[in-house]
């Protein structure tokens, strides 16, 4: 089920972002749902306040109309914005800082 979390200790824990969703009554994917292993690196806040947040970031992405992406949006988009960065030519001079792909 969407949103099901298996917590290991204060810091850890596994959060499913797909699967079946009660309110519409229906799975949208066409695999079996992995789990995001989620470690809390810094700060001092609850797992609990950590995965609503992220299930927050995974409920919609506007840009595409998709509901429960999986991964939340923020990250999504810069490993978009990574992918083009990457992807030009090798050249001496340092890239454009990351404020002109924005």
């Amino acid at each position: 089920m969407r949103g099901l979390a298996c917590i290991q200790d204060a810091r850890t824990a596994y959060l499913w972002t797909s699967g079946f969703v009660p309110r519409m009554q229906a799975y949208d994917g066409k695999e079996v749902p992995r789990p995001l292993l989620i470690d809390v690196c810094r700060g001092e806040a609850s797992i609990e306040t950590v995965l609503s947040d992220i299930m927050a970031l995974t409920k919609l992405n506007y840009n595409a109309c998709k509901f429960g992406g999986g991964s939340p949006v923020t990250l999504r988009f810069t490993d978009a914005v990574g992918k083009i960065l990457t992807a030009g030519p090798v050249e001496s001079e340092a890239p454009l800082s990351f404020k002109y792909y924005i």
